[in-house]
């Protein structure tokens, strides 16, 4: 199991939607994508989150009290 992470809340690892479709076609069944926003940007995690479900992956919203932070927790469904 690897866990892959992208972190849109600080400006680190900013990943357009092109690379994203590319990543989460390399991710196993095993695999777990973490996506971290902004709380206030949680907003703009929509497209994501439609891409992610339209590519076969659970998708669990968490959002974080203490550190204003938004993510979307996803591994591939075993349907």
């Amino acid at each position: 199991m690897t866990d892959h992470y992208i972190n849109h809340a600080t400006g680190g690892n900013i990943i357009n939607n092109k690379e994203l479709e590319n990543l989460i076609k390399d991710i196993g069944d095993d695999d777990e994508l973490i996506i971290t926003f902004e709380g206030a940007d949680a907003d703009k995690s929509s497209y994501v989150l439609s891409l992610l479900e339209e590519n076969g992956f659970e998708v669990l919203p968490k959002g974080g009290h203490d550190n204003n932070r938004y993510q979307l927790v996803a591994r591939r469904s075993k349907n």
